[in-house]
């Protein structure tokens, strides 16, 4: 099992752990609605340092551009934007967030189910370009919420009220990047594992909340976000996930782009939604979606959501059926609950 630079601080805090892909992560300290609620109307601090982390130096932009399903043509030095690698055949085999350190210089944030898989594709797809797994040389922690900006200027000493959102700014050996998985303005901060020990401390001092995975979970799913292996995997594509504003032609030609096209041409036949359940109840992954009595897709996530005070999830239905206020019927052990399909989730 692999251990994260803050694994002992965890201990300390009591967290309940979990093997997440090889991991002991945190999955929660006092508890996941109590976390929520905090992150929420304070800030919250997630250790992400099982992510993958990959320090890429390309030539030229060129190698983005043949891969990724976002335009690395946009990304100019000091930005970050989500992106997804598709197979020929359209199915994703990761969602990423791709960042431009300088012109030649990029980093590049993996899910952790996917660490391997994707570090071989793409050092298979390469030229010129040098590829690092810099995942043990560059930790990083999350400080997410309503705070979240007045906590890492404290920490850090630096005024971020000019760096927006997908915008990063580099210290010698620290990068602050205005990004996170929560639904919530934030920052995501990237340091060697000595140095993040030291921030993760002192941001709980400043009066951030640990927060754990089950906790990032529950924000991600009212946010309406995408999780690997649930809403996402390589028997799905960005259109039908709709995702298609991550993916831009405009002539371009990269992994997966014809199978896209032809996707879009033909007509979708399921669509990704997001939906509240009326009831405090939880649906489960697998959990059918009916309508009128009749199946029409499965649930991909679901939780209770403190913030709308009911059960709330994701799932993938028939096309036609996929519109914002269609009343739905989510089955849970074996009983019909009435939900509503709505535009995703929480916004701060």
């Amino acid at each position: 099992m692999l251990i994260t630079p803050l694994y002992e601080s965890h201990k300390n805090l009591n967290a309940k752990f979990v093997d997440f892909y090889g991991w002991t992560m945190p999955l929660y300290y006092t508890g996941v609605i109590e976390e929520a609620k905090a992150t929420r109307s304070n800030a919250g601090v997630f250790d992400i340092s099982h992510m993958a982390r990959f320090l890429i130096t390309a030539p030229s932009i060129d190698f983005f551009d043949r891969l990724f399903t976002n335009d690395p043509r946009r990304l100019l030095p000091g930005k970050a934007h989500y992106t997804l690698l598709c197979r020929e055949d359209g199915g994703i085999l990761d969602d990423t967030v791709l960042s431009r350190l300088d012109d030649n210089h990029f980093l590049l944030i993996v899910n952790a189910c996917n660490h391997r898989k994707i570090l071989d594709w793409l050092k298979e797809h390469s030229t010129d370009e040098e590829i690092n797994d810099v995942t043990g040389e560059l930790s990083c922690i999350a400080i997410q919420g309503p705070r979240s900006r007045e906590i890492v200027e404290k920490l850090l000493r630096v005024d971020l009220s000019g760096l927006k959102r997908f915008n990063l700014v580099n210290l010698n050996s620290i990068i602050i990047s205005r990004t996170g998985y929560t639904g919530e303005d934030g920052f995501e901060i990237f340091a060697p594992p000595q140095m993040i020990m030291s921030l993760w401390n002192r941001s709980l001092d400043l009066g951030g909340i640990p927060c754990g995975l089950a906790t990032r979970d529950l924000l991600r799913l009212e946010a309406g976000y995408c999780l690997y292996g649930n809403e996402l995997d390589e028997n799905r594509d960005p259109i039908t996930a709709g995702l298609e504003r991550f993916v831009r032609f405009d002539g371009r030609k990269f992994t997966g782009s014809e199978k896209l096209k032809k996707i879009i041409s033909d007509g979708l036949k399921e669509k990704l939604v997001w939906f509240r359940i009326q009831e405090k109840v939880i649906p489960r992954k697998g959990d059918e979606i009916r309508y009128q009595g009749r199946r029409i897709g499965t649930v991909t996530s679901g939780n209770y959501s403190p913030h709308f005070g009911s059960g709330i999830g994701m799932g993938y239905v028939e096309y036609n059926l996929a519109s914002a206020g269609n009343s739905i019927e989510i089955v849970i052990r074996n009983r019909s609950r009435i939900g509503i399909i709505s535009k995703p989730g929480y916004t701060p």
